[in-house]
């Protein structure tokens, strides 16, 4: 039983001392910015590309973003329309566009030149004149991993991200991945092929 213990312990410690070692061999010197410009193709439920905008910093391994993506009208309206499972009540959303963001955090590898990067993070939809949707008083949340290459002061990478309506199927997920389930992660993933300068 104590053993038990200590094997549970002594394995995520492991992890972090055996990352830790790793980081001057895959973390830049110093803090590094980037802005960036982002193409999805279109998907089942859109009918167009979708451009989105991106800025992040890296320090060390660690990464922290910001990306909007520009979502059309008729996507808005499908994400804001939905029907109270409680009095079967259908409540029609907004048809005008807005900006899905997502605010992540995660880390980031740097093999030069290839590129590596995991985060999540939470999510909100800001609609055309001010209103802002987070999922029906729930805040929705998001996984992203990416793939890359990066040459001096420019690169491009594609990204795939999931996109989950709260902590707990984001948690689901991840869980059934870990037991060798990765579909909940890859089922539906959205790939985004981006361009980033780097200061």
């Amino acid at each position: 039983m104590r053993g038990e213990m200590m094997k549970r312990i002594l394995l995520p410690l492991a992890a972090v001392m055996t990352l830790a070692m790793a980081v001057p061999v895959f973390a830049e010197p110093r803090g590094e910015w980037e802005l960036g410009l982002g193409w999805t193709p279109s998907q089942d439920f859109v009918n167009q590309s979708i451009l989105s905008f991106h800025v992040g910093y890296a320090w060390s391994i660690l990464y922290f973003s910001w990306d909007a993506y520009a979502m059309p009208d008729y996507w808005v309206y499908q994400v804001t329309t939905y029907t109270d499972p409680y009095s079967g009540t259908t409540y029609f959303g907004t048809d005008l566009p807005g900006f899905l963001n997502l605010f992540d955090v995660g880390v980031r590898f740097v093999l030069k030149p290839v590129l590596l990067y995991a985060e999540v993070g939470p999510n909100l939809l800001y609609i055309y004149g001010g209103q802002i949707y987070t999922g029906g008083g729930g805040v929705g949340v998001n996984a992203r991993f990416g793939v890359g290459f990066k040459f001096g002061w420019w690169g491009l990478n594609l990204s795939y991200t999931q996109v989950f309506s709260s902590w707990n199927d984001l948690e689901g997920a991840f869980g059934s991945a870990f037991h060798g389930n990765l579909s909940p992660l890859a089922d539906g993933a959205v790939p985004t092929l981006n361009f980033a300068i780097y200061f």
